[in-house]
């Protein structure tokens, strides 16, 4: 029975950890920093809790003390999505390092440290046996433990998150904790052994063993009320919290929401558009009269490779979102067939199923790892097209020099890479687009820089969407002018095409100052955060 509790608690702990960057996300982003701060955090509770749990084994007993402190960790664990509505608005303005660390600790820290308690409080309980098996018990208990992190971790990050979703997991976690505490309560009392663990910290005081034995009395008490408040708790969260609301905070209709391996997604509608949103970047807007419109303008510069390379014919797309390139493309270049790469299975239903995507001969998906897909295929484009970078985080495999040569290898003679970045294009809110322009700028003769309306507002410090174009094609500026201002002999039908040249911006980019990304050195979380 010991074996079991031990294993339930350390799988239940590995399991919020990975639950906890999850639910930073929506307000903190995916970050590096996020990861950092859970890990932390519950490291610091993990090294308290050891050093709680072995003082309270040897104060009180283990016997009843353990049953209590599984309790509190299941009531402390079902209220943390309450914790998280409270704390996560205030911590995101602390920062991405501030905010992280300082969100995990108000959701997370509690929990983690009174289940960091229990292998000690096991350890001393299973010294019942005697001194001469002490090793052995204690060594085989942490083994115990870790084995169930190790099933919380996986079971979790492969199954439960899509599963059960962010919320309703944190609270069975605290259900299946409560259910825990209540098995505890089973173990034996050893009431000899805590009264004389006590006499010897009390100088054998009457008083000091009657202390003892009424809390060993309180114990089983305080535990039913501590599982009563983790039930009443969760179902509170069940019940009010967790549902999908009828509106987001922007007023949209919830049409759809999923927790996948990858993001929460939403869809989301109000009165002319339909939006995508992957936990707090706003992936995609197509508008309700016209699905082929995007109300999100940058897609529609990523158009703009068709300038350098008019005789296109097969275009790859990395990262689908919505299909706001592929199925404008599908339908406006009906000679261009276009393959599009999405990690997570579930954006590609929502693409179908929600924003129209067409899948046919000439628009296929692939879900796949982008990188692992130009790694593997054979196939040669014209265009690469490579729209996998959020604002507040970046796959880093996706921004290094070795990236960008393999992409380099899967395009036709001539061909062009289009991708698209947040950042400023100038100042110290431009690092990010300057190490990504250095880095590209290693295998590519050629970079043209569109930043999104810069021709309107001219603030080159602004952060803002920067479409890059990289080809070894030698096309002149007078020439691409040419061709965006006829829309490539009148073949591109975006509304504005024919003036997005206004926006090419043709000072000198500096790069002395900022890294060139490579496989073993891509800061890109800490070039975002100095946006």
């Amino acid at each position: 029975m010991l074996n079991a509790i031990v294993f339930a608690c350390g799988a239940a702990l590995m399991g919020l950890e990975i639950v906890a960057a999850r639910v930073l996300a929506p307000a903190l982003g995916n970050s590096i920093y996020v990861w950092g701060s859970v890990i932390s955090i519950v490291m610091t509770a993990l090294a308290i809790g050891y050093w709680l749990g072995g003082q309270a084994a040897d104060r009180f007993g283990p016997a009843r003390t353990l049953p209590t402190v599984i309790a509190g960790a299941a009531a402390s664990t079902t209220i943390a999505p309450l914790v998280a509505a409270a704390t996560l608005p205030w911590a995101a303005g602390l920062g991405p390092r501030a905010g992280s660390l300082a969100a995990s600790a108000f959701i997370f820290f509690v929990p983690a440290l009174l289940l960091a308690m229990v292998s000690p409080l096991g350890v001393r309980i299973a010294a019942s046996r005697g001194m001469s098996h002490v090793g052995r018990s204690a060594g085989g208990l942490y083994a115990v433990s870790t084995g169930g992190s190790i099933v919380g971790t996986l079971a979790t990050s492969f199954w439960l998150i899509p599963l059960l979703s962010i919320e309703p997991l944190i609270v069975w976690t605290g259900f299946a904790l409560a259910a825990t505490s209540l098995v505890a309560l089973a173990l034996p009392l050893n009431m000899p052994q805590a009264l004389a663990a006590h006499e010897g910290a009390h100088d054998g005081s009457s008083a000091g063993r009657l202390d003892v034995g009424r809390m060993m009395r309180m114990a089983t008490p305080a535990t039913l009320v501590l599982v009563g408040v983790a039930i009443v708790l969760g179902g509170y969260v069940l019940l009010k919290v967790a549902p999908v609301p009828g509106e987001n905070e922007f007023g949209e209709t919830v049409l759809f929401r999923a927790d996948t391996q990858y993001h929460r997604i939403t869809v989301t509608e109000d009165e002319d558009a339909r939006h995508l949103r992957f936990d707090r970047s706003h992936q995609s807007a197509i508008a309700l009269d016209d699905p082929y419109v995007s109300r999100i303008r940058y897609p529609d510069y990523l158009h703009l490779a068709l300038a350098l390379r008019p005789e296109a014919e097969r275009v790859l797309v990395l990262g689908l979102g919505g299909g706001a390139v592929t199925k404008r493309m599908w339908r406006d270049y009906p000679a261009v067939s276009i393959d599009s790469v999405e990690i997570d299975p579930v954006v590609a239903d929502v693409a179908r199923d929600y924003f129209d995507l067409p899948e046919d001969a000439r628009s296929r998906v692939f879900v796949e790892d982008a990188r692992r897909y130009v790694q593997s295929t054979d196939e040669t484009y014209d265009i690469i097209i490579i729209d996998a970078y959020y604002a507040d985080a970046l796959p880093f495999h996706l921004t290094t020099d070795q990236f960008f040569r393999e992409v380099e290898v899967r395009l036709a003679p001539g061909g062009v890479v289009a991708y698209n970045v947040i950042s400023g294009v100038e100042g110290s809110g431009s690092e990010l687009f300057r190490s990504m322009y250095r880095t590209a700028g290693t295998v590519w003769e050629n970079l043209w820089v569109f930043p999104v309306s810069i021709g309107q507002d001219g603030d080159a410090r602004a952060r803002r969407n920067i479409v890059v174009l990289a080809t070894n094609a030698h096309v002149t500026e007078t020439e691409l002018r040419q061709r965006i201002g006829d829309r490539v002999d009148g073949r591109v039908s975006i509304a504005g095409f024919d003036r997005m040249a206004e926006d090419l911006y043709t000072d000198l980019v500096p790069v002395a100052d900022v890294p060139l990304l490579t496989d073993s050195h891509a800061p890109t979380d800490s070039l975002i955060e100095v946006q």
